[in-house]
């Protein structure tokens, strides 16, 4: 996770680049997927999909049904059971209304895959603060949620390094004594500590079903292959 985040900048030119290509450059959409493969001997082997968000009002190019269809895109990836979640909501909105926690609840009525994460605690109203979000008291969620501070875009116009985000996040976090006994569900760096674990657990329940899955396939494709009988090898041509 770490890995991933520090070259989010030297990929997001990339990304961007892609996206005009594909669905335009006035806020066209696709359900083609761009994909970027990074490699490092230091990172999970892990499928991380960056999903929309719900646009309920059509803008620029973008085609009237335009909830309808994010709707079943983000449902054709989440609703696989190998797929973890991250309902992300930011922390000055009403947590009621989240549409991620909603869609997540449709996929995963049970909640086992399903991580609540809050951002930009830091432009809460005066006087507020996230603790009962991330305390579950508002909406439990089975694995928690992990609060975060994201960078501003001025810190993105300006080249904030994703170390010195950090950095500021953590100081952030310890300059408010309501988050003091919230360690272990805020920041960036909890949240990846989170994921880590729970993928490990993830990965062991769905691997005996999986590899009982690929077995039968392959029982099945012996069965086909043995149906089609021998196959004569070709004579050389001289």
């Amino acid at each position: 996770m770490r890995f991933v985040l520090s070259i989010k900048n030297a990929l997001q030119l990339n990304r961007e680049a892609e996206t005009d290509r594909e669905a335009g450059g006035n806020k066209g959409v696709s359900d083609k997927q761009i994909r970027l493969k990074i490699f490092s001997p230091n990172v999970l082997d892990i499928t991380l999909v960056d999903l929309p968000g719900i646009t309920e009002v059509p803008v620029g190019d973008q085609p009237s049904d335009i909830e309808a269809r994010i709707r079943t895109m983000i449902m054709s990836y989440i609703k696989q059971p190998s797929c973890l979640i991250l309902a992300v909501t930011p922390a000055n909105s009403d947590l009621a209304n989240s549409d991620a926690l909603q869609i997540a609840g449709n996929a995963d009525p049970d909640g086992y895959r399903t991580i609540g994460v809050i951002t930009k605690l830091d432009i809460m109203d005066r006087g507020t603060d996230a603790s009962n979000l991330l305390l579950g008291k508002v909406i439990p969620l089975r694995l928690g949620y992990i609060g975060v501070v994201n960078r501003s875009q001025e810190d993105i116009l300006m080249n904030r390094s994703i170390k010195d985000a950090l950095i500021a996040e953590e100081k952030f976090f310890r300059s408010r004594p309501v988050y003091n006994g919230l360690a272990d569900r805020c920041g960036v760096t909890q949240l990846a500590k989170k994921l880590n674990q729970i993928l490990v657990q993830h990965i062991k329940a769905i691997l005996p079903g999986l590899k009982t899955r690929i077995s039968s396939a392959l029982v099945s494709l012996a069965k086909e292959h043995a149906s089609y009988g021998e196959i004569p090898e070709s004579k050389a041509c001289i």
